[in-house]
């Protein structure tokens, strides 16, 4: 070993001085702790100080702040103890020696130090210890948190931490297996998220796992063993669960020994089960969710030990194994083995089962293992992370456990993107070591000697640029006819000039890669299957089938592969790959990380053995070198890791500056303070704006701050402690006097009560004397009173008495002056007064004297009373009048107020705008070109000319009607500015500085006069339009549906708001948030620029670029040639680099074709089209030439064509991918590779076709390929982009992404200011209003109409826009154009119910765009792009958008989950019922479905509605249900309404919900209108289930009814549904109205079953009974139950008969015969259920007395007649006889003989005709006399029609003759049947049926079932018969007796068809190919006779034993 390191050494040795093992000065024998300060920086010194410390089992070192780990194969007592934790816990990083603990504590710690969140990274190959080390990491972090905070202890039975360190022993258990290099080896990667809370504590976490190796849990690699869960269930479970789960030891199961390796001895597989059982205890699972773990695992391991046979195709041998899985996973096992053994197509609109073979049925079986252990490792994290969820609202520390780099002797997928991710990650790493730091040393101006390190940029840009391996390989996944190998020739076609790409020379299906870590080689073979990661439908539908909730659970939410059971995209929705999902989750993980500061800990296996105490220098030198371990330790021990801006720095180090700093400026301050503790300055710089430091130094002065806080401390606490002694006396002092205060109260309120009491008696005393007195007193004076009250009693009585005298007068006086008063009420108190006085004479009943006494007082106050109303009312009138003028003035006042301060602020607003936008123009670049735009659009013309312009385009303007958004889109837009103005804010018609630039600033010069005054007193001065409730808006569609007449009026109401006269217009804009008083400018602020020129040009660049110079801003494509920095030395390349379409690409090379590439030529002359003169040639279209090559060395020169001067460029994309160019002088036939491709060259050679000579150039300036691009980048990742201080290369910048940085060197300095500004100003903010953009980019929107279409293709037109589109995690935006500020034309808020329609070929075929279709609540985007991975990108990209959102979840889904939860407490569910209004009958409509439905059009999910979303058709459902509650007969009612609800699925749900809802309590629930709602139910029961949870809840429902009405008719309905739901199964078809009257009368139905032979007979059937029940209820009635041969039903009618399957629903049949009579197409024909034989499996021992032999009987003549039976005329004449003689007996002169077609094959009398007449020679001998007659006929008929007379006569006359000569024939047929009739007199009909039977049954064929087939290919004649026996199927000759050839069954590997018309036999390495149209029935009953065959072979081996199967 020692000798080893010498050697090593010496040969990384630069110098004789480094030949030393180590100076004595870097630690001699133990090594250093920090390689940081080794003086002999090299590989060999590096990697003996490993070495060293290795042997002392000091496992880790330093690297600065780096950490190496060795992992020691062995446990080290002590290392990780306790004390360990307290002793780290306590210590800076460098204090005590290397240690894992101390990484983590200095992550934990600069959580507060430096604010930020942290990250710890762990690298290294497969074993070095990743898993292990974070373990530790999660270890330490816990036990610092439990520390921090103390809890109670409920509190700490909760805690997050133990959660996490529980959930370690499951994810390892279910994650992680042995691996050649590893015992312990993580097979997926995991990204763990711990959020801290501001005490230290932690508070909430995250598990992310990225990549399961599915492939293991079927497959492993020869040494390696499956994941440690299974090993530890067979290990670990008791005797109960090894019975109850059938489980035996490992070695009996495939999946466990396929790798063949020794069994672990070493693994303690118990005790991980035991751990793993109580971790997930700990976890919160529970019992039954372990029991259903359990269960879930055994029948994987069960279903590998399913083994197959050929025997027809693939077959089950192993029927217990079947029988084991299915019931574990609650499976039907024929079900099973049914989806296993074969594939389900649908064909001609009919489901067929087509074997697979036995390679297929193991890849079936295995895709269904690795999908239910997917399914379940996902299940399980997500119940982990449930578990562990908190808040996150301060920092986190994330750990990365990734797998570590990989290179097996056979690698595949899995290895490569584990390699790509490592990829990754040695990117990051180099980024943050090398990249950045380097970067801020030369732009803060330090002395720095830079330092190269190997980069590996190159290798990612092969791998994920455009065009990359990854786009490839995705590519080719969405193509259906793609193979591996053609995958394989893409990449080395692509790719084989890349310097990272390895194309090896002999191996024909590998690939390599140049990674970091050295050359890999992959196999591409399963590349594209597991890409795709899907398994076959049948097989989905089948688990969620199961009758387990577990296993229904896990596959409810997975999509299949066309998604036709959901609405949520297209039949031909792409699900995003494996390869793509797991690069954008590793794209999300680097943003991640970047977000946070990183900690490294590296790794280091020191052997492949795994052998501790073993140390392989070559093993640990390579690891070394690819790491980048040489230039880590230089950059640490050279650089300065620590880095702070001088304002932090002092105010971080303030205690230290205090005393003796002189500086004022902070720079100053920091330089003396560290002068102060580094004299030598060795170990700091300062910078521009930073200070720098090495670690040590921060160390240093870290510990002095702690000092100095620490005394600060001290004395703080010294002064808190006197003032708590203090505080602490004053309130003894004060209770003391308290004490006091109130004792001395007490006692002197003692003494004062008792001298009250004393005065109290006294005073009694006194007062009881004086008020006897006063009594007396009293008594005396009331007798005098009495006496004087009698005298005063007399004086008043008779005072009273005149005083009556004088009232009576008085009285009589009034009511003669009533009506003088009444009159003059209202006038003047003098007149009143005269009147009184005239009336007061008048009456004179007593005397003047006495009157006046009277009258005057009463008259004087009434007098008073009427002046003083009169006075009121006057006053009243007055102050009424006073107000209403202070009013009307007042509100005069106001108003003029208001439109003054509207007014002004209407011109502080123009004011603002105008001078924003007048900053923001660059006069200098855009006078010419506003020049020319001027003169373009002809601004000196005319006025009028202008105007008529201007009215033009408003016609065509998409005009947008109330875009605005709600808050909730507000909030979450990336850009809230644009949805108009913030709270509070008024918004005026001007034109904001957002959409100024968007418009040209001389557009508009005339001013519209303001309204006047008068006018805008008419309304309110500051009525606001509500907005839009919905939350999502688009406003270029609103606009589109403006457009025509509606949009001309709109903009003329909006022009014409206010007429020259000042009268307003009745014209109203309903743009919400503007204000009724707008002006113009208020509709022309969303005029779009682009329209002016949409009928000039299509071009997407020349328009997007014009509206970049009409607004004013930067071309937003630019290219130039740059100096790049990147590659394996780092060296600086000379590169074409073009920033297009928002992507930085660069090339070896300038990129001078428009478009180049190989295509196949025509050669040789028109003439001929064979494929031998077509050539491949190499095409270059430069300008507009079109020049073709002999090879891609355009050496030499076959041709130029110019494309300008062609006559026509045609696309033939439907021949070959073909192009065709017509030229004056010939047409050239191109032929493409790809129709991609071909698509590609046709668009381009079109646009040059139709465009001019400065447009092609500006397409040669805009042209960049990315398909020739060494490398791209997306500028949305550009995190920035500025100017690098490199004094050897000026002129220099840097483009910094999350994982790279990126070195530029221009030529100019105004070049790179330029490349600098377009690449700020292109990205925008990457981050606005707290969110980040996931995708954005630009994308050409559908408007809905329009009057100008833009011609788009060949077979389509549309208006398109290019519009910017930018994707957040809320919602999907765009945008008029890519700048900041840019005015935001719409946005759609994405929710989980929103879904996308990915890409079309036939959109693309009819259009040459490729298209997306994201639907929204309120609107659909229609978006479309030129490139598939591009659309691919975008539909991927929202649809993961959309499953990241929660589910929304309705009341009646939270009422379903609260039943559920409480179904074991019927109390509960009692409450429940009788409180939610949800279990209420409701008497109004509908206003929102019950369930969430997604949105989208519903034509998409099932044919034509008369609805256009799903929420529509729910409510429309509620409204026909609440109409069959008043119908006389609901059947027809309930019949719609099942149709309708019957596609998708969700509606099903909805409808059994709303029925629920409806009959929960009713307001009559015993009347006809619930009865009816219960009939519905009953026939939905019968007709479809609903979901999962949804039956439950029904099922509730119908058992609750039942218990609260008993013997009702209610109970009997809500019984028949409860027992329907239990029978019903999958159904094509709505009931009949047959069925429904049947089972809304609850009775079973009668149908008519037909026999050949006119046999027919009833029977009784119900919505569940199968066709299989009706033929044994047949054969039972026949007396044939022991019939060995098979019958079934057939659907017949005149021309179809076709078999029904035992397991079909005969009322579905029903239906389908209902449902077809109401067709079209087959109105009028007569379906009819028959009964016949279908197998013959034993037709030599059938009884010929038996009704079975009727059936062959009849069958065998149906054959014949159809000409299927191959024998003689005279022969098939003598049948004919025989069965006259069956049908009528004996020949009688008046017997009716029926036609000759019903006994007689005339088909085969016709062929043979038609064939005697192709074949007829004149001169041709003939023998016998009828030979002499057709001769002589034909010959007559022939020579008639080749005399003179057009074509057309004489085909007539030859068909003519052909006829005669038929009925001739005819007539002789029949003749010599009645003849040989005749002969049979005395025969009976058994006897002419046995002689009829002995004749059939001669044919050696017989029993086989003939189809009539073709073959072209040549292997046979073309018209043939395929006869489908017992044995084996034949192949004849079409009328020949003997067969062609014969395959037995086992000789047959699968049979199926392959289209529609195709039917193909796989034999023995052949396959044979015939057209047919009966090809489902062929395969029907091929897969019959083979189910019959295998039952039977099965039935022998069990009679036998059971033991005899092949495994």
């Amino acid at each position: 070993m020692e000798h080893f390191f010498q050697e090593a050494y010496k040969r990384n040795a630069p110098t004789c001085d480094e030949l030393q093992p180590a100076p004595d000065g870097e630690g001699g024998d133990e090594g250093v702790e920090d390689m940081a300060m080794l003086e002999d920086l090299h590989d060999g010194a590096i990697m003996h100080n490993l070495f060293l410390r290795y042997r002392q089992k000091r496992i880790y070192t330093y690297i600065g702040s780096i950490l190496a780990a060795v992992n020691p194969y062995q446990p080290l007592a002590g290392l990780y103890e306790r004390s360990a934790v307290e002793l780290y816990a306590r210590h800076h990083l460098g204090q005590m020696p290397p240690h894992i603990f101390a990484v983590a504590n200095e992550c934990y710690r600069a959580l507060w130090r430096r604010q930020r969140s942290q990250c710890v990274l762990i690298s290294g190959e497969s074993g070095a210890g990743k898993t292990e080390s974070t373990k530790l990491i999660l270890k330490f972090l816990s036990a610092m948190s439990q520390h921090s905070l103390e809890v109670s202890s409920k509190e700490r039975s909760s805690r997050v931490e133990e959660a996490l360190l529980e959930s370690g022993p499951i994810m390892e258990a279910f994650g992680n297996a042995r691996t050649l290099y590893n015992n312990n080896s993580s097979r997926f990667g995991k990204f763990v998220q711990l959020h801290f809370n501001q005490k230290g504590s932690i508070q909430g976490g995250r598990i992310v796992d990225y990549l399961l190796e599915k492939n293991r849990v079927v497959r492993q690699n020869v040494g390696e063993r499956n994941y440690h869960i299974f090993y530890a269930l067979l290990a670990g479970a008791d005797h109960q669960q090894m019975e109850r789960l059938d489980l035996s030891p490992s070695c009996a199961y495939h999946y466990l020994t396929h790798s063949g390796g020794p069994p672990d001895n070493g693994a303690d597989d118990r005790g991980t089960f035991q751990e793993v059982l109580n971790a997930m205890r700990t976890m919160h699972f529970t019992e039954d969710n372990i029991c259903e773990i359990l269960r879930l695992l055994a029948g994987i391991l069960h279903a590998g030990n399913i083994h197959f046979v050929t025997a027809g195709g693939a077959q089950i041998a192993s029927k217990s194994a079947l029988s084991r899985t299915a019931e574990l996973l609650g499976l039907n096992p024929d079900q099973l083995a049914e989806v296993l053994t074969h594939r389900s197509m649908i064909l001609r609109g009919e489901e067929i089962s087509t074997p697979l073979t036995v390679e297929q049925a193991v890849d079936s079986r295995d895709s269904m293992a690795m999908a239910l252990y997917s399914q379940c490792f996902n299940w399980i994290v997500r119940k982990l992370n449930d578990r562990i969820r908190g808040k996150d609202d301060f920092k986190s520390i994330s750990i990365l456990d990734i797998f570590g780099f990989e290179n097996f002797e056979v690698n595949h997928f899995e290895q490569f993107n584990i390699n790509y991710a490592n990829e990754k990650l040695q990117e990051y790493f180099n980024k943050h070591i090398f990249s950045l730091e380097q970067l801020e040393y030369n732009k803060e101006g330090l002395l720095w000697a830079n330092i190269d390190w190997t980069d590996n940029s190159e290798c990612l840009d092969l791998i994920e640029k455009k065009l990359g391996l990854l786009a490839l390989i995705n590519e080719e996944s969405h193509f259906p006819k793609a193979t591996d190998d053609t995958l394989l020739e893409k990449l080395h076609s692509q790719h084989s000039k890349n310097a990272f790409y390895v194309k090896p020379r002999v191996a024909v299906h590998y690939f390599g890669v140049r990674h970091y870590a050295g050359e890999v080689v992959y196999d591409v073979r399963g590349t594209l299957e597991k890409n795709r990661d899907t398994f076959r439908d049948d097989v989905l539908h089948l688990l969620r089938d199961s009758r387990l909730d577990f296993v229904y659970d896990l596959f409810e939410h997975v999509l299949s592969r066309n998604k036709r059971d959901t609405l949520k995209s297209s039949c031909k929705h792409r699900r995003p790959t494996v390869s793509s999902h797991f690069k954008d989750s590793l794209h999300s993980l680097m943003a991640t990380l970047s977000a946070s500061d990183p900690f490294f800990i590296r790794c280091i296996k020191p052997n492949t053995h795994k052998m501790p105490e073993h140390f392989d220098p070559a093993v640990v030198l390579n690891q070394l070198r690819y790491s980048g371990m040489l230039e880590t330790v230089k950059i640490r021990r050279a650089g300065f890791p620590v880095r702070r801006p001088f304002q932090e720095f002092c105010c971080r180090y303030q205690v230290l500056m205090r005393d003796g700093l002189t500086a004022a400026d902070a720079r100053g301050r920091c330089a003396e303070l560290l002068q102060r503790y580094d004299s030598s300055a060795t170990d700091w710089q300062i910078g521009k704006t930073k200070v720098f430091l090495r670690e040590g130094l921060e160390h240093r002065l870290e510990k002095q701050r702690e000092l100095v806080v620490l005394r600060a401390a001290v004395i703080i606490r010294a002064h808190v402690a006197g003032y708590v002694v203090r505080k602490r006396y004053r309130r003894l002092v004060g209770c003391v006097l308290l004490i006091q205060k109130n004792y001395r109260a007490f006692y002197w309120r003692r003494k004062f009560l008792l001298l009250r009491w004393a005065a109290l008696t006294l005073q009694t005393r006194l007062r009881g004397h004086m008020a006897r007195r006063l009594v007396r007193r009293m008594l005396d004076e009331s007798q005098a009173r009495k006496r004087e009250q009698e005298e005063q009693e007399e004086r008043e009585r008779q005072r009273l008495e005149e005083e009556q005298l004088a009232q009576e007068a008085l009285r009589r006086r009034e009511q003669l002056a009533v009506e003088p008063q009444l009159a003059q009420k209202h006038h003047s108190p003098d007149t009143w007064k005269k009147a009184l006085d005239e009336s007061s004479q008048t009456l004179g009943l007593f005397s003047e004297e006495a009157d006046d006494k009277a009258l005057r007082p009463q008259e004087a106050s009434q007098v008073e009373e009427i002046l003083r109303l009169e006075r009121e009312i006057q006053s009243l009138q007055m102050k009424k009048e006073r107000q209403e003028l202070s009013l009307t003035e007042a509100s005069l006042l106001r108003l003029q107020l208001l439109r003054d301060q509207e007014l002004k602020h209407l011109e502080d607003e123009a004011c603002e705008a105008a001078q924003h936008f007048l900053r923001s123009l660059n006069f200098d670049e855009i006078d010419e070109c506003v020049r020319n735009i001027e003169s373009s659009l002809g601004v000196d013309g005319d006025q009028e000319k202008e105007d008529g312009w201007r009215r033009a385009d408003r016609e065509e303007e998409d005009v947008d009607e109330g875009f605005e958004a709600d808050d909730e889109a507000v909030k979450d837009s990336p850009n809230p500015s644009e949805h108009g103005h913030s709270d509070g804010q008024r918004t005026s018609g001007i034109r904001t500085s957002d959409d100024s630039s968007e418009e040209d600033p001389y557009a508009n010069d005339g001013v519209v006069p303001p309204p006047p005054a008068a006018v805008l007193l008419l309304e309110p001065a500051c009525e606001l339009i509500p907005p839009d409730e919905d939350s999502d808006y688009d406003r270029d569609d609103e606009s589109a549906v403006a457009s025509g007449g509606s949009m001309a009026a709109l903009s003329n109401a909006n022009n014409e708001r206010w007429s020259p006269d000042g009268c307003r217009s009745s014209g109203t804009y309903n743009s919400s948030g503007a204000y009724r008083f707008g002006s113009e400018e208020a509709q022309s602020s969303f005029e779009d620029s682009e329209d002016d020129f949409d009928r000039l040009d299509t071009d997407d660049e020349l328009s997007y670029r014009r509206d970049s110079v009409y607004s004013c801003v930067t071309l937003p494509y630019f290219h130039s040639f740059l100096h790049i920095k990147g590659g394996l030395m780092n060296m600086w390349k000379r590169r074409w680099c073009v920033l297009k379409d928002e992507t930085f690409l660069w090339f070896r090379a300038k990129q001078e074709a428009l478009k180049q590439g190989w295509l196949h030529k025509k050669g040789g002359g028109s003439s001929t089209l064979s494929r031998r003169n077509w050539k491949r040639r190499w095409f270059v279209l430069r300008h507009s030439k079109l020049m073709y090559f002999e090879n891609d060395g355009e050496d030499k020169l076959k041709g130029v064509l110019d494309i300008r001067t062609a006559k026509e460029v045609i696309d033939n994309a439907d021949k070959e991918n073909g192009i065709d160019i017509i030229t004056t002088e010939r047409t050239y036939h191109l032929v493409a590779e790809t129709a991609e491709d071909a698509s590609q060259w046709f668009s381009v050679l079109s646009q040059v076709h139709g465009s001019t000579e400065q447009e092609i150039g500006e397409m040669h300036d805009e042209q960049a390929n990315p398909q020739n691009a060494v490398g791209t980048l997306d500028v949305g990742t550009i995190d920035s982009a500025c100017a690098a201080d490199n004094p050897e290369r000026p002129n220099s910048f840097v483009i910094i992404t999350a994982n790279r940085v990126l070195y530029c060197n221009a030529d100019t300095p105004e070049e790179m200011h330029h490349w600098i500004t377009l690449l700020q100003r292109a990205k925008g903010d990457a981050r606005v209003d707290g969110q980040e953009f996931i995708i954005r980019g630009w994308l050409h929107k559908e408007m809905k109409s329009s009057v100008v279409g833009v011609a788009v293709g060949s077979k389509a037109s549309l208006k398109l826009k290019k519009r910017w589109f930018l994707l957040t995690h809320n919602s999907l935006d765009y945008y008029k154009s890519s700048e900041r500020g840019a005015l935001k034309l719409g946005t759609l808020v994405l929710n989980s119910l929103c879904s996308v329609v990915p890409p079309d070929d036939r959109v693309f075929k009819d259009t040459g765009y490729w298209n997306v279709v994201v639907h929204g609540r309120k609107h659909s985007y229609r978006l479309y792009c030129k490139l598939l991975n591009e659309a691919i990108r975008w539909a991927a990209a929202v649809q993961n958008v959309i499953d990241a959102k929660a589910p929304i979840d309705t009341p009646t889904q939270q009422l379903m989950l609260q039943i559920k939860e409480n179904s074991l407490n019927p109390e509960v569910v009692e409450q429940i019922y009788r409180r939610n209004p949800i279990l209420r009958y409701s008497q109004h409509p509908l206003h929102s479905p019950l369930l969430p439905l997604p949105y989208g059009d519903v034509h998409q999910a099932s044919g034509p509605r008369m609805c256009s979303t799903l929420q529509e058709e729910a409510l429309a459902a509620f409204a026909r249900l609440r109409q069959l509650e008043g119908a006389a007969d609901p059947a027809p009612g309930i019949g719609a309404l099942l149709r309708a609800c019957r596609e998708p699925r969700a509606l099903r749900d909805e409808l059994y919900c709303q029925l629920v809802k409806q009959t929960a309590r009713p307001p009559g629930p015993h009347g006809p209108a619930n009865l009816a709602r219960w009939k519905t139910l009953a026939c939905a029961a019968c007709a479809f289930l609903p979901g999962r949870s949804v039956l439950a809840y029904v099922r509730l429902h119908l058992k609750r009814t039942r218990e609260a009405f008993p013997g009702t008719e209610i109970e009997r309905y809500a019984a028949f549904a409860l027992d329907a739901l239990k029978k019903t199964r999958g159904r094509e078809n709505v009931p009949s109205l047959e069925e429904i009257r049947a089972v809304v009368a609850r009775r079973d139905m009668s149908t008519t079953v037909h026999c050949h032979g006119g046999g027919c007979c009833k029977i009784t059937i119900n919505s569940h009974t199968t066709a299989g029940e009706v033929v044994e209820k047949l054969l039972r009635g026949l007396a044939m139950e022991d019939s060995r041969n098979m019958f079934a039903l057939f659907e017949h009618n005149d021309t179809v008969e076709k078999a029904i399957e035992s397991r079909a629903v005969v009322a579905d049949v029903l239906a389908k015969f209902e449902r077809l009579s109401f067709s079209p197409d087959e109105r009028g024909a007569d379906w009819k259920l028959y009964f016949k034989l279908y197998c013959f499996l034993d037709v030599d021992n059938v009884p010929k007395d038996s009704v079975e032999f009727a059936f062959m009987f009849e069958q065998a003549h149906e054959a014949v007649i159809r000409g299927q039976y191959p024998a003689p005329e005279e022969t098939l004449q003598f049948l004919s006889a025989l069965r006259l003689q069956y049908l009528l007996g004996d020949q009688s002169p008046g017997a009716h003989v029926p036609d000759t077609s019903q006994v007689f094959p005339m088909a085969r009398l016709r062929t043979r005709v038609q064939n005697s007449a192709r074949s007829f020679a004149p001169g041709g001998e003939r023998s016998g006399t009828s030979e002499r007659k057709r001769s002589s006929f034909l010959e007559g008929t022939l020579r008639r029609s080749l005399r003179g007379g057009s074509l057309g006569r004489r085909r007539s006359d030859a068909d003519n003759g052909l006829e005669a000569w038929l009925r001739e024939e005819a007539e002789a047929i029949r003749t010599g049947l009645l003849d040989k009739w005749s002969k049979l007199r005395g025969v009976t009909r058994e006897q002419a049926m046995r002689k009829y039977m002995a004749l059939v049954r001669d044919w050696p064929g017989y029993g086989s079932t003939l189809f009539n087939v073709e073959c072209g290919d040549g292997t046979f004649p073309l018209e043939l018969w395929l006869g489908v026996s017992r044995e084996a199927v034949s192949v004849y000759k079409r009328g020949e007796p003997r067969p062609l050839e014969v395959f037995p069954y086992d000789r047959i590997l699968s049979f199926g068809a392959p289209l529609s018309n195709t039917y193909k036999i796989a034999v023995d390495g052949r396959e044979l190919v015939f057209e047919t149209q009966t090809v489902m029935a062929i395969a029907k009953l091929m897969k019959a006779y083979v189910g019959m065959m295998v039952k039977k072979r099965y039935s022998n081996s069990q009679s036998l034993g059971g033991h005899c199967g092949v495994r």
